[in-house]
């Protein structure tokens, strides 16, 4: 089988962390099925340049026939930015071998990569499967142009995979065919998120035993709403000693660490930047638990890989997340509402009374990446 994968979402050495759950997720479907032919085609957005991009894939991305394209994006005319990207994939369709014929194409990202791709694989005949990730659902839906593309190219495609039922409860209820829209989980690397000694990662990471830590993964967005979670662990600080790191970066970052010094809790809070899956597991072996205060979410990655850590996410209780969480744990560290004190309140009940970890990676097994891509790929095989 041959499968073309085409997406905005999808890692390079300059950016590394950019859609990495996309590139995970062929690796998976690589080694459950090693005679697969992936070929990916992963665009980046401008308004200066046509053409290839001089990007270059990750090492570990090896093994995948990467190439790298700009797509013209109009800011000011967002929905038509769909006919732009049919229009540069065209271009870039062009560049795939003689004979080399996709007989799927899987596109990560409603618009205007899905809908583009949808507009130029209907002349072929091929099937196409999008994904949707989130925002190109709770945001998009909202856009007339984006969201009647949306609803266009449900029509043509083969199916929609949303990562979380929310998501797929969303695209039905603004008229996409329920028969197209399928959940398939995101999944999660158990072998390297798993349980273990919190004393001896510590030690490894430097950070001092005698105190609380909480973990934030991800990026710096106004959508993570990193304020409510700076404020409840000023609260939490009063009470107990407490540190607080935060992985990943974005613009917010100056931001941050000023409401920091504001609050007085800036030498307890600490920015660490981005760092790979390894490092990122252990510090959740280090952590006494993983935040999380987003406005809206899927089922982001951060969760599955905090459960099968055995360190419990506290999250507010936003998209899908109680989807994967509450058959766990209950709703118990899932905030209802947007209150600095609540959440401070679920972190409090987290450090004083933690779940048993084997139990939380126990359940979170079930989301392993082997898993995620079987479903996969009996989706692009089924006719």
């Amino acid at each position: 089988m041959n499968l073309l994968v085409v997406s905005n979402l999808f890692p390079d050495q300059n950016e590394p962390w950019r859609g990495l759950d996309n590139a995970t997720l062929l690796h998976a479907l690589q080694r459950l099925e090693p005679g697969l032919k992936i070929r990916v085609q992963a665009f980046r957005p401008t308004l200066r340049h046509l053409g290839r991009a001089s990007l270059q894939p990750r090492a570990e991305d090896a093994g995948l026939e990467v190439d790298y394209f700009w797509t013209p994006y109009v800011p000011r005319l967002g929905g038509m930015n769909h006919r732009l990207f049919a229009w540069a994939f065209a271009r870039a369709s062009r560049t795939l071998p003689k004979g080399c014929r996709p007989d799927a194409i899987l596109v990560p990202w409603l618009f205007p990569d899905a809908c583009g791709v949808a507009l130029q694989a209907a002349a072929w005949g091929v099937p196409v499967v999008a994904v949707a990730q989130g925002s190109d659902v709770h945001r998009y839906l909202d856009m007339p142009f984006r969201r009647r593309a949306i609803l266009a190219m449900s029509r043509s495609v083969k199916a929609i995979v949303t990562r979380s039922q929310d998501l797929e409860s969303r695209l039905v209820r603004r008229g996409v065919s329920g028969g197209k829209v399928r959940t398939i989980y995101n999944g999660v690397d158990i072998h390297t998120f798993k349980p273990a000694s919190r004393v001896s990662a510590r030690a490894a990471l430097n950070q001092p035993q005698d105190e609380r830590l909480l973990l934030f993964v991800g990026n710096f967005l106004p959508v993570k709403g990193l304020d409510l979670l700076l404020d409840a662990c000023a609260q939490v600080m009063a009470v107990q000693p407490v540190r607080l790191a935060l992985i990943g970066g974005g613009p917010l970052e100056a931001a941050l660490r000023a409401q920091a010094a504001d609050l007085g809790i800036a030498g307890k809070v600490f920015f660490l930047g981005r760092h790979a899956a390894p490092h990122v597991a252990q510090w959740m072996q280090a952590a006494d638990a993983v935040c999380l205060t987003s406005h809206n979410e899927g089922v982001p990655n951060v969760v599955l890989e905090s459960l099968s850590s055995g360190r419990v996410p506290v999250c507010t209780d936003v998209g899908g997340i109680a989807e994967v969480v509450a058959p766990v744990i209950g709703k118990r560290f899932l905030v209802q509402q947007r209150d600095a004190a609540a959440y401070a309140s679920a972190l409090l009940d987290v450090l004083q009374n933690p779940p048993d970890e084997a139990v939380l990676h126990l359940a979170a097994r079930t989301y392993a990446w082997e898993n995620c891509a079987a479903k996969y790929l009996e989706l692009l095989r089924n006719d």
